[in-house]
């Protein structure tokens, strides 16, 4: 009996050298409830990362336009000074312009819309035939209080 035992433990090597489940004393339900915990940790894990590397895409987006915000409302800035100065004049109409291509990518649509009236707005009162009417001072002040708040809007949504 003793020449079975040492011919079997020739063929499989020694008994104490294979760890299995069943030999550390563990049954198949412990080792399938660890294996639960152990990937519910990994999907904990992998759904963190993932909302975190959402979060970091956009935080680089608005890292990579903030020069084109900048821009933008630097352009804004100038128009008013412009109009604070004296009115409306041909360079106001560029510098608008400029603003608005500026804006294309950055910001809001509400931002984009409000800047589009505001350029055509000061369009129409850089011709001689609004300057002559009455109405052109209020057209002013009008333009120029909506120019702020689109100026306020514009750095609201600039702030990182």
């Amino acid at each position: 009996m003793s020449a079975i035992r040492s011919q079997r433990a020739k063929a499989t090597g020694p008994s104490h050298s294979i760890r299995t489940p069943l030999t550390m004393g563990l049954f198949a339900p412990d080792v399938a409830f660890i294996a639960l915990v152990l990937s519910s940790g990994s999907l904990v894990v992998s759904i963190a990362s993932f909302v975190l590397a959402i979060s970091a895409k956009r935080q680089a987006k608005k890292a990579a336009t903030l020069g084109f915000r900048v821009e933008a409302i630097n352009h804004l800035r100038a128009v008013l000074s412009d109009i604070n100065d004296g009115g409306i004049t041909s360079r106001t109409v560029d510098t608008i312009h400029d603003a608005l291509r500026s804006t294309e990518l950055v910001f809001s649509r509400g931002v984009r819309e409000r800047l589009h009236r505001a350029s055509a707005t000061i369009f129409r009162l850089n011709t001689l035939a609004a300057r002559g009417k009455a109405q052109y001072p209020q057209d002013i002040v009008g333009l120029r209080d909506e120019l702020q708040t689109l100026l306020t809007q514009m750095r609201q949504e600039g702030t990182l």
